[in-house]
């Protein structure tokens, strides 16, 4: 059993949502083990360009998010979304997660957490290979061996084939599913706030018991 996680690492709401996700695995800590799982919402075809020009559109929306969620935007994204133009892929850091999960998967929820924040709290771009760099030195992960694998064939497989089962399985991200047995029950698509998530949860696992007992 376990909880898996689809997100994207340009999703606005996973990022919203990345505190409750991250509170909720620290509360299960040797409990339930979390699988993160990269979705590609801009992999593709489907890669965009922020620039200057389309600033205002991010603006709206984030201000929107905050509004809902109360999850506020970094000063450092707010100036690069004025400033720079910069390429959104999400084949890039979906990678990074991926090859995070290969070599130490007990930090790759923290690994993701660190992505999210890196673009929306610092506005960091996700396509340059430093910001792996830097939070391997903040979670102690050794990076030559992050980068061997980050650059592998392997990896790169092992990132599409995560596309695929995100395509799948989540209509919206975050999407955070409760997986036994092979049996899913979906624990939220969206953002929720960490109180929903933890009441969801418990609601299912005591379904779950009784209908074990049963």
């Amino acid at each position: 059993m376990k909880i898996l996680y689809i997100m994207d690492p340009y999703c606005k709401w996973c990022y919203a949502t990345s505190d409750a996700v991250l509170q909720l695995f620290d509360t299960l800590e040797g409990k339930l083990p979390f699988e993160v799982i990269p979705a590609g919402m801009l992999a593709g075809e489907f890669t965009q360009v922020q620039s200057p020009e389309n600033a205002f559109a991010h603006r709206k929306l984030d201000a929107s998010i905050t509004k809902e969620t109360g999850k506020e935007f970094g000063e450092g994204y707010k100036a690069a979304l004025n400033e720079k133009e910069m390429l959104l892929d999400s084949l890039v850091p979906s990678r990074a997660i991926m090859a995070c999960r290969a070599i130490a998967p007990q930090l790759a929820l923290q690994f993701t957490h660190h992505i999210l924040h890196a673009r929306y709290k610092d506005g960091k771009d996700l396509t340059d290979d430093t910001v792996y760099l830097e939070i391997c030195e903040q979670l102690g992960i050794d990076k030559p061996t992050f980068f061997q694998h980050f650059s592998s064939p392997e990896n790169d497989e092992n990132t599409r084939q995560a596309f695929l089962f995100a395509e799948k399985y989540a209509e919206h991200y975050p999407t955070l599913i409760y997986e036994e047995g092979g049996e899913m029950d979906i624990l939220t698509e969206g953002f929720s706030p960490y109180s929903l998530l933890e009441l969801r949860l418990s609601k299912l696992l005591k379904r779950r018991n009784r209908n074990v007992q049963d």
